[in-house]
């Protein structure tokens, strides 16, 4: 290749770079302005106080949120320095907001189900930002800006359930030390005082294996798709 070339394909890559972290710093600055709008209009909307962080979804949100804010200064210093400012530890924190987004996608579109006990209000303002606007925008932004770390090993797949399993231990011990009572139990299948421990035990695994494999697919995609940004990019 002629150093002609050479630099052709180097500004190329760097006007790609630019625009892909640029992307992104605007997706990340709406998921923000998104969650903390929706946050508020569920507080206030609701009134159930410090009752509205038992919800998977409004803490979901929040974690999204914060780490949404962090890519935001993330993605003007990488613009700024042109280079990758991100590690092992922020990558699995960006994977694990994606999965749970995912699960929160996924319950609430199960909840649409006829067969399903409970069927939220998705077309509220908060809801449909929380529930379907927010994890499309939140897993999108993670498969086509994050630079993948290689293929994830089979334990490595588990840094993805982190929020899933902290929001679990940490609701199941409230509901369990009767901080949260039966009729303030966020979702029926966590109810596990009061509902036959199969239903319990089997609703819990479908989520957890449901969080691992989103892991595994999500990863894998950002892998496949992060590079799209440079397709072609030695062609003339």
């Amino acid at each position: 290749m002629r150093s002609d070339d050479i630099e052709r394909v180097e500004q190329l890559f760097k006007q790609r770079y630019e625009r892909k972290k640029f992307v992104n710093l605007i997706i990340s600055a709406i998921i923000v302005l998104l969650g903390v709008a929706s946050v508020i209009y569920i507080w206030n909307f609701d009134g159930d106080g410090v009752l509205t962080f038992r919800w998977m979804t409004v803490d979901g949100t929040i974690f999204t949120t914060v780490i949404a804010l962090f890519y935001v200064v993330v993605n003007i210093l990488e613009i700024a320095r042109y280079t990758e400012l991100t590690s092992k530890v922020v990558y699995f924190a960006r994977l694990a907001a994606a999965v749970a987004e995912s699960i929160i996608m996924v319950v609430v579109l199960l909840s649409q189900l006829p067969f399903s006990p409970e069927h939220m209000h998705i077309f509220r303002f908060d809801m449909f930002n929380m529930h379907l606007l927010i994890p499309v925008l939140m897993v999108a932004s993670f498969i086509l800006n994050d630079s993948p770390i290689g293929r994830l090993k089979p334990l490595q797949k588990f840094h993805g359930t982190w929020f899933v399993s902290v929001y679990a231990v940490v609701i199941l011990t409230l509901i369990g030390t009767g901080v949260i009572s039966s009729e303030q139990v966020p979702y029926f299948f966590l109810d596990f005082l009061h509902i036959p421990a199969l239903m319990f035990i089997g609703c819990f695994l479908f989520i957890y294996t449901l969080a691992y494999v989103l892991a595994h697919f999500i990863s894998k995609w950002n892998r496949k798709l992060s590079w799209v940004w440079f397709k072609n990019i030695t062609r003339k």
